[in-house]
Formats: structure tokens, C-alpha cells, sequence
């Protein structure tokens, strides 16, 4: 194949996968999906090898080379038929990354045979469980985060099976808006299967599976060549995370390790020494933690090596069955795929600091940060409208991202595995008995440094409901995301119920629901995030509009960085 062709048919399935993408956010009922991006889609070849993935949520894709397989095999290849569609999100029958994510798969058939898979992934707002939003960190197993669904086919010949959907809907606590995000889905896979039949029209089956394992063959050789480039060497990290059921005879924390040994073009992690498994949603199946190893690799290589499986094989990867980092059968693991996870990417670049200390940042929000409310709507006009009684909003909070060696750190954004944004003011006002009364970047939550971590971003809520639950999902509470190099740490998370009473409740990143009412304000602010580099070499003029633009306070300035300016309102110095 010449390599004109090669590259149009290559570049045309990531096309397929990001109008996938764009199929499933439009139609679908979740707002944290079709307002907030937490979605994603891709493409695989006949072996069931991720080959073209959107620009989409990293820690979807990366588990779903897992996932994508498992789900194949567990109907039997040889027992798909066309207009065939596999649902799941089981973490240990399906080999997803949490329950709340559920993941469409379907064969693509020419001729008679299988060419290709699409798969869509997206957060449902609501899949039962203890607590609305099926996002609480203190379940006592899986049971507790809501329904499991193990590889099931949900459509046979292009209809949808109306038992596995019932019993699947009937088990959120909103089925009407859990349909259309059925169809979602459905219709995202179904846009990818015809987009590559088209594509097989005028290229030939055979052209595409050479294209694939091209492409494949391609992206590995890339990634050899960028890690040859790193240096040899055994590189080593420790770090811990809070639990969520402190104990007084138990340690608040639980350890995390890593053993990165870079011989020539392959490197090996090892995650030996991390703690147990433990109770609460804190843990990481191991698809979850190949896919935050699998991103580091990614991002401190070649980030213009084009992402598919091929990238991932110079890469070996362990931890022990039974560990936080790759935890066994009942224990839960809500959070594992948004808090643990990039606290064990923060780990990895720690470790690899000494070898590639230009491309490493300082330390980040690490969290979806996910506040979640949940209840009777009381407004019977949108209850008409949207045909939900019971109301479950879930949405996702920006924090800092470190600064890096020559740029500040991003704002207000979720990083690394997390690639979704938050919900717009007008959205939530309209679909949700919720106020949003303040949105605003957080001063001095940004560490210092020559370059300075980007700032967190606050969100307070004025809750509408007569009564609900509220469950918060946060990262950083007790050990704030340090700098690089000299940087400075960033602030750490904090939430807080302000009642209508006057009292107010501090509420702990790693807990339970908690019950508001009519008229309570709840404050959420995600971590802020490091700095890198001496805050006494940081340029003054950057200083200086940091400082006009409200992101470092007076007080930060002469304590931080050891510097005063004058006050061009009052002329004084300060």
C-alpha cells in the first residue's frame, strides 16, 4: 500500500471515532455527557486492538484495551452477528474502570467477517447503588456503587433486547434519561459501523486491516525510538493516599510504589511495596492502573505519536493481585479511576524526575472532584418537562495543573486521566433545583515558582431542593500537590456546607452522602496545583499582571516570592 493511501485511511478512522464521539454527546441524557464531554470512542481492529481513539477521556480508552477484549470474549467471537451490541461495565466479569462508566461494543461485518470494533464509553449521571449519583467513596464493596452489568448483548439484529434494558433502566433512579443515554451510545457504535463499511466500500477490507496493523507497527516504532531516548536507569517513588474508613489502631494512609526500571528502547514499572486493597472506593482495578502508567509514558515521550495499542507495548507493567493498585473481587472502586489515579501519575513523574526533568510538572489537583446531588425535584414544571422525579446531578470540578519548566500551570481544568469539563451555569439552572452562586478562580491556590501552578476553581451551589443527599469526591485534602525543582505547593481541596441555620460543616474528601436542604450554600474547591522552579527567579512583569489579574495576592507576593509592588490605585508599596 503507497503511503498517500495508507495515510487517508488512517487519518479517516480517527475521523470515524471523533464523529462517534460527537454522535453519542448530542443525543444523550446525561448532562455530565452531553454538556460536560465525559465520553468517549474508538475504534479496534478484528483482534480487538485499540487503533483510533478520539481526543477523548484517557482513562476510558486506556482500560478499554482491557475491556474491549474481555467483552469479546466473554459472548464469543464466533457468536457475534451483525447489528449485534455487547453492554458492560463490571469491573471484574467486564474489565472496566467503574460502574458509573459503561461501555458499547460492537463487531463491524464485511462480507461476513469481522473487520473492526466500535466502542463508546460514557459516565451515567445515575446506576443505582447506595447513594444518588452512584458516586459515594464509602461503600463497603462493589455492590454498593451500583448495578452491575457483566458482557451482555443490549441489541440483536439492530433491536434492542427489552429485558436486559429493563432490568438494567429499572435499577437507576432515573430510567427515562438512562434510555437516551442508551441510544446515545447505541447510535455512536452504529455511526462508526457505517462509516467503515463505507470506508471498506472503496479501500477494501484488506486495505483497512493493513492500514491497522500499520498503524499499529508505526506507533510502536515511534514509541521504542522516544524511549531510547530517556536514560537508563532503576527510578523510584513512594507516595500514599488518605482512606476512607480511618481506623484508630490503622493508618489514616495507604502506600503507593513504583520501581521503573528504562532498559534500551522498554521500561518496566513495578508497583511492589504498594499497600493492600482496602475498604471504601479509594482502590484501582488493574486496567485502571495500566492506563495511568500507559498516559505517563505518553505524555513524557512524544505526545505527537499517534495513540493506539502499538504505544503500549515497549511498556510492562505489575502489581501485586490484591494491592490498591490492582485490587480483587468485592472491593469497591468509585474513585480509584478519577482520585488514586492520577495520584499515582503525580508518583510516576516524581520518579522520573532525575531522567527527563524538563518534561515533568509539578504536582496536580488529582481529581474529578466530583460533587453530586441528589433528590425529589420540587419544581412540577420541570418535572413535566424533563419526565425525572427523582433528580441526580453529578458534576466534575477544575483544579490546578502543575507548572511545567517553561509555562505556568492550566487552570480551573481536570487533569491527566480526566478529560471532561464542567457543566455550564445556564444548564444546571435550567435542568437541576440548584442556584450556582459564585464560579471563580481561587487566589493563591496556584503554587510558586519561576512558573506558577494554575489556580483551582470554586463553586458554590444554593441547593433548591426541599431535601437531598450531597456526596463530594475530592483529592488533596490532606496532602497538597507539591512543586518541582524549588516550586512552591499548591492549595489543598476543601468543601464546606454553609446551612440555612448559620452553622457550617466541613466536609471530608473522603466520605459519605450528607443530607442539605432549601436554602444551604455548599462550597467545592478541587486542589490547586505546584509550582516549578525558585519562586525568586519568577519575571517580574509575570508577577506583577499575576498580581493585577487577582491569581496572587499582595500578601503572597512578599511572602512567596520576596517581592513588593506598588499599589497603582493608592501609589503605596506593599
Amino acid at each position: 500500500m503507497d503511503t498517500i493511501t495508507y495515510e487517508i485511511i488512517r487519518s479517516s478512522l480517527f475521523a470515524i471515532a471523533r464523529e462517534m464521539k460527537a454522535a453519542t454527546c448530542r443525543t444523550a441524557g446525561s448532562p455530565i455527557i452531553h454538556s460536560g464531554g465525559d465520553a468517549s470512542a474508538a475504534i479496534f481492529d478484528a483482534d480487538m486492538q485499540l487503533v483510533a481513539q478520539g481526543n477523548d477521556i484517557p482513562t476510558m480508552l486506556g482500560s478499554a484495551v482491557i475491556s474491549t477484549k474481555v467483552s469479546v470474549e466473554a459472548i464469543g467471537r464466533d457468536k457475534l452477528r451483525p447489528g449485534d451490541v455487547i453492554i458492560s461495565n463490571d469491573v471484574y466479569l467486564g474489565g472496566g474502570n467503574h460502574q458509573s462508566d459503561i461501555q458499547f461494543t460492537r463487531p463491524v461485518f464485511v462480507q461476513g467477517e469481522i473487520v473492526a470494533f466500535t466502542m463508546t464509553r460514557g459516565h451515567w449521571s445515575d446506576i443505582g447503588g447506595q447513594s444518588p449519583g452512584s458516586y459515594a467513596t464509602d461503600t463497603w464493596d462493589i455492590f454498593g456503587e451500583g448495578v452491575r452489568i457483566p458482557p451482555v448483548r443490549i441489541y440483536r439484529d439492530d433491536n434492542i433486547v427489552e429485558d436486559v434494558q429493563t432490568l438494567i433502566l429499572q435499577n437507576t433512579r432515573d430510567p427515562e434519561t438512562r434510555l437516551l443515554d442508551v441510544q446515545a451510545q447505541y447510535a455512536g457504535c452504529y455511526v462508526g459501523e457505517q462509516r467503515i463499511q463505507k470506508l471498506a466500500e472503496k479501500y477494501g477490507a484488506i486495505g483497512i486491516a493493513e492500514t491497522m496493523k500499520r498503524s499499529l507497527d508505526h506507533s510502536e516504532a515511534l514509541m521504542r525510538d522516544a524511549l531510547g531516548k530517556i536514560p537508563d536507569g532503576v527510578y523510584v517513588a513512594e507516595d500514599e493516599i488518605n482512606v476512607v474508613f480511618p481506623e484508630e489502631e490503622a493508618p489514616a494512609t495507604v502506600p503507593l510504589k513504583v520501581t521503573i526500571t528504562k532498559r534500551g528502547d522498554e521500561i518496566e514499572f513495578d508497583y511492589k511495596g504498594s499497600g493492600k486493597q482496602v475498604r471504601g472506593g479509594i482502590n484501582c482495578p488493574f486496567s485502571v492502573t495500566c492506563n495511568s502508567t500507559w498516559f505517563t509514558v505518553k505524555a513524557l515521550t512524544d505526545v505527537s505519536i499517534p495513540i493506539n495499542q502499538g504505544c503500549y507495548r515497549p511498556v510492562t507493567i505489575k502489581a501485586e493481585e490484591g494491592s490498591v493498585l490492582n485490587c480483587t473481587f468485592p472491593i469497591s472502586v468509585v474513585s480509584g479511576n478519577t482520585e488514586t489515579s492520577p495520584r499515582v501519575i503525580d508518583m510516576l513523574m516524581t520518579a522520573l524526575t532525575p531522567a527527563v526533568p524538563d518534561r515533568v510538572i509539578g504536582q496536580s489537583n488529582c481529581g474529578a472532584c466530583a460533587g453530586v446531588f441528589g433528590g425529589e425535584d420540587p419544581d412540577e414544571d420541570r418535572v413535566r418537562r424533563t419526565r425525572r422525579r427523582i433528580s441526580s446531578f453529578i458534576d466534575v470540578h477544575g483544579g490546578g495543573m502543575g507548572a511545567r519548566a517553561d509555562k505556568d500551570g492550566v487552570s480551573a481544568v481536570r487533569v491527566y486521566v480526566g478529560n471532561a469539563g464542567a457543566q455550564s451555569v445556564e444548564g444546571i439552572e435550567q435542568t437541576y433545583p440548584l442556584r450556582v452562586l459564585e464560579w471563580s478562580l481561587v487566589q493563591d491556590s496556584g503554587g510558586a515558582g519561576r512558573q506558577r501552578g494554575g489556580l483551582a476553581a470554586r463553586r458554590v451551589y444554593e441547593v433548591l431542593y426541599d431535601e437531598a443527599t450531597f456526596t463530594v469526591a475530592g483529592e488533596r485534602e490532606n496532602q497538597p500537590p507539591l512543586g518541582q525543582s524549588g516550586g512552591g505547593a499548591g492549595a489543598p481541596f476543601q468543601c464546606a456546607i454553609h446551612h440555612a441555620n448559620g452553622t457550617v460543616q466541613q466536609v471530608r474528601g473522603r466520605g459519605g452522602q450528607l443530607v442539605v436542604h432549601r436554602g444551604d450554600h455548599v462550597v467545592i474547591q478541587p486542589a490547586g496545583s505546584g509550582g516549578f522552579g525558585v519562586p525568586a527567579e519568577r519575571d517580574a512583569a509575570a508577577l506583577e499582571a499575576d498580581i493585577l489579574d487577582g491569581y496572587v495576592s499582595q500578601e503572597c507576593a512578599q511572602q512567596s516570592y520576596g517581592r513588593t509592588f506598588e499599589d497603582r490605585e493608592t501609589g503605596r508599596k506593599s
